[in-house]
């Protein structure tokens, strides 16, 4: 199933809603390393899988990560961002007119100025406005455009140039008597110059080395300088003793996702105690 990443926007008002199929696009995703100074080329696809024929403006933006870093965005005009590629990026054409079950190419450019290091990024929307008359409870006619938007986002590692590090911090580990539960959570910072997806996962170990319990945390978006929290949760009933608490830590999911390797791994390690089904402390 091709993932798209899509936004509408309404406007004008209307008292009753319709469905409209999206185009598809076969890439939302866009990673490449390209050495400062050099250029690369590729093209993106799209797809009318309605019989209506549909006319599409294309054009350039740019995008941050919101600070609650769960991968939702916003989107800019372009080089507004410190971060922006957009002004790297060529594309044509600007304006595509896509005819019932049809498919048509966009080829883009992308020129990496000499100067540049560490990641930047951009996106770049289609988009088609559609318009219908609605009939309203009073039987008045009340008119409606729709502006659907389907982007493609340009993650861009000038090569050589990149450190993804990040700093954890504020370990927290303590047992939620109401759920017979325990709760993990830390800080995250991007300490480097490139984007950063983040995700992990626990292991809660006896005095044997016996794994009592294992887990995943929440999985993080952020850019340099970004900020967010991972959080974990076990369900395990630990006896009273001592456990060795190992967290691991992956900088490069967001290479994952796209099926290429991981990228560098953080390891944390602690100890807690459990006294009469409490955790009494953590080093």
């Amino acid at each position: 199933m091709r993932k798209l990443l899509s936004l509408i926007f309404l406007l004008g008002f209307c008292s009753t809603a319709f469905a409209v199929e999206l185009p598809a696009i076969n890439k939302s995703k866009i990673r490449l390393s390209i050495p400062a100074g050099n250029s690369t080329q590729g093209e993106i696809s799209i797809e009318n899988t309605t019989g209506e024929a549909r006319t599409m403006k294309v054009y350039l933006s740019d995008w941050n990560y919101l600070p609650v870093a769960d991968g939702s965005k916003e989107f800019l005009p372009m080089n507004t961002s410190k971060l922006s590629c957009s002004s790297w990026i060529s594309f044509s054409p600007s304006e595509i007119e896509l005819g019932p079950y049809s498919k048509h190419k966009v080829n883009y450019s992308i020129k990496v100025p000499k100067d540049a290091q560490g990641g930047y990024y951009a996106a770049i929307f289609f988009e088609s406005i559609f318009g219908r008359i609605e009939t309203t409870k009073d039987q008045l006619k009340a008119g409606m455009n729709i502006a659907i938007r389907i982007a493609t986002l340009f993650y861009i590692d000038v090569e050589g140039t990149v450190k993804r590090t990040a700093d954890l911090s504020n370990l927290v580990i303590e047992k939620d008597s109401s759920k017979d539960a325990i709760n993990i959570s830390l800080d995250l910072e991007n300490t480097s110059n490139a984007d950063i997806t983040c995700g992990g996962t626990f292991h809660i170990m006896d005095s044997n080395s016996i794994v009592k319990d294992r887990g995943e945390f929440n999985t993080v978006y952020t850019f340099p300088g970004g900020k967010a929290k991972l959080k974990a949760g076990s369900k395990v009933d630990l006896d009273d003793g001592l456990y060795d608490v190992i967290l691991t830590f992956d900088l490069g999911k967001g290479f994952e996702e796209e099926g290429e390797a991981t990228g560098p791994v953080l390891t944390k390690e602690t100890k807690i105690e459990v006294k009469n089904k409490r955790i009494v402390s953590v080093n």
